[in-house]
């Protein structure tokens, strides 16, 4: 590794603890500059580390040329010896059954792809001579993204222009942990040095002509506003990224103080409804104004904050007013109530404030309790922090008792704890991925439960879809992926 610039891709990983010895590696691989440079630099940190390699492409069906792409990665992979995984899904229908922008459908099935290829290696490796090697852990698979320093500086500008909170404007995580770690080697390196280190080595790249599509906002920002940044002050993108790792140990430091103060000022209420500090009954937050008023001002916009994601979906549709609101409510003595639209109320209550609210169809309601066949307790919380190993809660040893973890918002309605009903369904991924929904009878049918036991399963259920077939399975659209913002936890109790 003579080249500096791959030397430098070499230090920053190892400072910032990305790659060990032994990993295997999923890499993103798009065909473009930055992946292929990617794949490139990683292929020169292989024999080395005695790495395990393989790549996602994803086809989107987006672009008549979709198809050049994914041949070009597949003949790069098989000149580079690595093991190639093809993905191929209609962006543009999923966007619309969705509800969201193409770019937005793109990225989540983008990150699908690669947990399920992460779940495939898990079991089987990655190159045939080492078809004897036992099963891996999850520790020693990551997945490597092509985010480099210019993505990173857009990021942080278009935060900046939305105007975000601090968070945001911490750009792109070098790493991120979750099922499985997401690493980004390239955040130390701008895009004329990616371009740099291809053009030295002879590695040619295809172009995605959407990048060239100024109607999208990023790409505004990539073609005209940070040029004229890098004009006006050259090494812009350099700065940002430098400003951004600040701000992020900043964020990270506040975070922690945020979460101490949070836990000094709430209170819940215990079976006598007397008020206690401690765990929160759902949907619902209790403020001491006291003390919370002792605090300096960031760290009381950050509780209040805090609290208004506890019962929202994961901090949605919360900005600025909201805050000033709340501030205006703790400020303020006498008894007065907000409304926050969305099912969301604040209210004063002499020397507390109580925040309350509904978040995905009311889906948590503290116990469902159906005598015949035992009780459901929840309880919600963010993912980010919560420190919960996902892995704890797939098995139990106690036959009488279960927890099992959901995505909480994509549940969109009240649960309900019963035994199945005639049209009752639940969803089941598919062999290509997608989902589809199946008969409650007939997936009992395949998992061979006796027929004079199907009535007495437990079964939690939003209208007639089945979350949750008590001692069997969840449905497979609700599990927790690197998208899931609330965490709704379920506990059957029998």
């Amino acid at each position: 590794m003579d080249n500096e610039l791959i030397k430098k891709v070499a230090s920053f990983s190892e400072a910032k603890n990305l790659i060990s010895a032994g990993d295997t590696i999923i890499a993103g691989v798009s065909g473009g500059a930055d992946s292929v440079c990617l794949l490139f630099l990683l292929c020169e940190f292989r024999k080395a580390l005695n790495l395990k390699l393989c790549v996602v492409h994803i086809n989107h069906g987006i672009r008549k040329t979709a198809s050049r792409d994914a041949d070009f990665v597949r003949e790069l992979c098989e000149k580079w010896d690595v093991p190639f995984y093809l993905y191929e899904k209609d962006i543009p229908s999923l966007s619309k059954a969705w509800g969201v922008s193409e770019e937005e459908a793109g990225r989540r099935i983008r990150y699908e792809a690669f947990e399920e290829t992460a779940l495939k290696l898990e079991k089987e490796p990655c190159k045939a001579e080492d078809t004897q090697a036992e099963s891996l852990k999850r520790s020693e698979i990551k997945i490597a993204v092509a985010h480099n320093m210019n993505d990173n500086a857009e990021t942080v500008l278009f935060n900046l222009f939305r105007g975000s909170a601090l968070k945001g404007l911490t750009g792109i995580p070098v790493s991120r942990e979750g099922s499985f770690t997401i690493i980004r080697p390239l955040l130390c390196l701008e895009r004329r040095e990616i371009e740099q280190i291809l053009s030295e080595n002879g590695i040619g790249f295809v172009t995605d002509e959407t990048n060239e599509d100024n109607t999208y906002s990023r790409n505004k920002i990539r073609h005209i506003v940070l040029p004229a940044a890098e004009d006006i002050a050259p090494g812009a993108a350099r700065r940002i990224f430098s400003s951004a790792t600040i701000l992020s140990e900043t964020e990270d430091f506040l975070e922690k103080a945020e979460k101490e103060a949070f836990d000094e000022c709430v209170f819940s209420k215990d079976e006598k409804d007397a008020y206690c500090v401690g765990e929160q009954k759902a949907g619902e937050v209790v403020l001491d104004c006291g003390k919370l008023a002792g605090f300096h001002i960031a760290i009381k916009r950050r509780v209040l904050h805090r609290a208004l994601c506890i019962v929202t979906s994961g901090g949605k549709d919360i900005g600025t007013l909201q805050i000033d609101q709340l501030l205006d409510l703790l400020e303020r003595k006498g008894n007065r109530t907000l409304d926050f639209a969305r099912g969301v109320f604040a209210k004063r209550e002499y020397d507390k404030i109580v925040i309350s609210g509904s978040r995905a169809g009311d889906c948590h309601v503290g116990t469902l309790l159906n005598e015949s066949i035992g009780r459901i307790v929840s309880s919600t919380f963010p993912k980010e922090g919560s420190g919960l190993n996902l892995e704890d809660f797939k098995k139990t040893d106690d036959p009488n008792k279960y927890t099992k973890l959901f995505d909480c918002d994509k549940i969109d309605g009240p649960l309900e704890l019963r035994t199945r009903r005639t049209g009752d369904t639940i969803v089941v991924k598919l062999p290509d991925g997608s989902f589809g929904k199946k008969s409650l009878k007939k997936y009992m049918i395949d998992i061979k439960i006796p027929a004079s036991e199907r009535d007495r399963v437990p079964v939690v259920a939003v209208g007639q879809k089945c979350i949750w077939l008590v001692g069997y399975r969840i449905s497979d659209d609700l599990f927790i992926d690197e998208n899931t913002k609330t965490i709704l936890s379920l506990t059957y109790e029998r």
